[in-house]
């Protein structure tokens, strides 16, 4: 048999290049960056290439020294001088047989210098669990080792991902020491330098390390992934029908391999402040495993098979730990069995990881970070994702509306997609991390994403608002994330800032079971027709009409049943456009909407309703709209019932119901 594949562009000025790949499987839509420049594609950062200034101190027989993250103050901090006892030191000088890895990566190597940038360590703790991950964050990891097959030259880089771009960053390995001690992070083995240097290439990223001070986990996370971020509030799942939905969520992000961590919110008083029970305050803890637990030992434990929920943390500190239920060597773990422990992997030290129940987690903790890894595998045994892209920009004059507290609303950027069957979809907005703004007074904008629903067969930007199907909570976190269950229908999304005329860079990601199709709404009214790139050849559209579906009621029953499941079709000047039937109703509702712009307006509108069946559908009615009946009010809030009647010689015989519609017709195209 033969298998044939076809590639198709499809090009957007104001859009990523997506394409497709078309496989007798699937349809798969992606972005341009992951399939022809590769996942592992990465810009330089501010023009630094790592290879080509490797050779150069090679050549020349002199150590890289960055200019543009020069080893003084000014890399250090940015609102206040320097301490003077700080001195910058290669590794060296720090120690005699410097490594990049001592014995591999693991979650032991971190531990968080004098700068309060435990989000970044969590998240750093996180990662390295996971080889996959880390390996994209540390390119030519071996050639970057000390050794004597690689002529030692002071240069290194890292890569991270900033708002839908990899970025590659070039660093020298001075780093800042106090009494030949490292300042800032560091490994658990003296000799080990990869975290100190991650941590050094991630505050050139933001312009010093006093910017990495503060921050949500998932969003370093992301930053080295190119993963999803979610925040989860705890005290949004209280009862214990809600906790035991968290832990599943928890449960299976685990499996997905994502990476997960979580804090006890602090005031500025009390930050870093250490409870009784041995948890710190404003500490972002990773989050290394969420486990049902068997509980029982031997024949016991088989037959019984008594659970219970757990869930395993490390503190990026180390040493300071849990001290209740189920904490090292407490007495409720006498209840597990030797080969449960084995199998847990469970150890009693002072390395800064602890269990506790998922009770006395949802207890103590009140927020969580969480990090998806989305499976996109065009095989896989797990659930897969389709993924739709869009870099874009909120800019001037008319792509800056604000939220839907203004008029200027519709005056966003605006993406259309089709749901073939009800699922769930993901939504994820990020935008520019203001850290990296030498301007340091910024901050985030406030953000946010609408749902709205769409005509059927909507082709140019939307012009005045249908039901808003969701509209998450805005959030001036650096991103943000939404799960909106959805029907059969299109749809279009909005990403905006709360407030109007704000500029600036975003990454919209949508994912869903099933092939979305998400695409931008780029003009706001059919373009003059062209032929040959010569524009003006043809006949142009002149108006349009718009076309509410609402319902029917009265219909006849066609099905055994007594009843039946009512469509519609509409024509109009050779389009034909089909709703979603109703099942089981002779009183069907649709809400649907279509929109028409006409070369020929003074054509009828013909609106046919029919029964659908398995095997052939009937024909139960239909109206027909000539010019004279298409309302010119704008608002599209007269409701108007229509009768319905036979087709062709039958056009003049009355059937049984009515059909209930809204029309609006406007020679102004740009308002509909």
């Amino acid at each position: 048999m033969n298998v044939h594949f076809v590639l198709v562009y499809i090009c957007s000025d104001k859009g990523i290049i997506t394409h497709a790949i078309l496989t007798p499987l699937c349809c798969i839509c992606i972005s341009y960056s992951e399939m022809v420049l590769g996942f592992d594609s990465t810009t330089p950062y501010k023009g630094q290439k790592y290879h080509k200034l490797q050779r150069q101190c090679t050549r020349s027989n002199k150590l890289f020294v960055d200019p543009e993250f020069p080893p003084n103050g000014s890399s250090l901090f940015h609102s206040r001088p320097a301490p003077a006892d700080i001195v910058w030191k290669r590794p060296g000088d720090i120690v005699q047989s410097p490594k990049f890895f001592a014995e591999g990566a693991s979650a032991d190597d971190f531990s968080q210098g004098s700068i309060g940038n435990c989000w970044f360590v969590a998240a750093c703790a996180c990662i390295v669990e996971d080889n996959r991950l880390w390996k994209k964050i540390v390119p030519d990891y071996e050639e970057q080792e000390w050794s004597k097959d690689r002529k030692y030259a002071g240069i290194f880089h890292f890569k991270f991902w900033q708002c839908g771009r990899w970025i590659d960053v070039v660093i020298d390995d001075y780093l800042p020491t106090r009494n030949g001690q490292l300042v800032f992070l560091q490994s658990k083995s003296r000799d080990e330098f990869w975290s100190p240097l991650l941590e050094k290439a991630y505050a050139k990223l933001f312009g010093d390390y006093e910017s990495l001070t503060g921050g949500k986990a998932r969003d370093a996370m992301v930053d080295m992934t190119g993963g999803v971020g979610e925040g989860i509030e705890i005290r949004d799942y209280r009862t214990q029908e809600e906790k035991m939905k968290l832990f599943k969520i928890l449960n299976h992000a685990m499996d997905d391999r994502s990476l997960m961590s979580a804090s006890i919110t602090a005031s500025g008083r009390d930050m870093e402040a250490q409870l009784a029970c041995g948890l710190v305050k404003g500490h972002a803890y990773s989050i290394t495993a969420v486990r049902n637990i068997k509980l029982g030992k031997g024949l016991l434990a088989f037959f019984k098979r008594e659970k219970i929920h757990m869930i395993r943390l490390r503190n990026p500190w180390g040493g300071v730990e849990w001290k209740g239920a189920w904490s090292d060597g407490s007495a409720e773990w006498k209840q597990v069995s030797a080969s449960e422990k084995k199998e847990l992997g469970l150890t009693f030290d002072d390395n800064g990881e602890f269990w506790m129940s998922f009770e006395d987690f949802c207890r103590y903790f009140t927020s969580m970070d969480i990090c998806h890894i989305i499976n996109r595998s065009f095989i896989s045994l797990k659930k897969t994702w389709r993924e739709g892209k869009f870099l874009g920009q909120w800019k001037k004059p008319d792509r800056c509306g604000g939220c839907g507290n203004y008029q200027t609303f519709l005056q966003n950027p605006q993406y259309i997609f089709d749901v073939k069957e009800p699922e769930e979809i993901m939504i994820s907005l990020e935008q520019w991390d203001k850290r990296t703004d030498k301007d340091r007074g910024k901050s985030n904008f406030t953000i946010g994403v609408s749902v709205l629903k769409a005509d059927l067969n909507r082709k140019y930007r939307m012009h005045d608002r249908m039901d808003k199907v969701s509209s998450g909570p805005f959030s001036n976190g650096r991103s943000i994330f939404s799960r909106v269950e959805l029907t059969e229908g299109r749809y279009v999304i909005i990403p905006s800032t709360f407030e109007p005329g704000l500029l600036g860079q975003y990454v919209l990601r949508v994912y869903s079971a099933n092939n979305l199709e998400l695409r931008e709404l780029i003009y706001d009214e059919p373009p003059p027709p062209s032929c040959m790139c010569i524009s003006g050849v043809g006949r142009p559209k002149v108006s349009s009409t718009q076309i509410t579906i609402v319902k029917a009621e009265g219909l006849e029953a066609q099905d055994s049943d007594g009843s039946s499941d009512p469509y519609c079709i509409v024509y109009c000047e050779k389009k034909v456009i089909q709703t979603n039937y109703c099942k089981n109703s002779l009183n069907p509702e649709w809400n649907a909407r279509v929109t028409f712009y006409h070369k020929n307006p003074d054509k009828d509108i013909q609106i046919e309703v029919w029964n659908h069946n398995i095997i052939k559908d009937e024909f139960m009615g239909m109206v027909n709209i000539p010019m004279s009946q298409r309302n010119t009010y704008k608002g599209g809030n007269i409701i108007k019932r229509y009768e319905l009647y036979g087709k062709g010689k039958d056009a003049s015989t009355k059937r049984q119901g009515y059909l209930w519609l809204k029309i609006y017709h406007t020679p102004e195209m740009r308002l509909i």
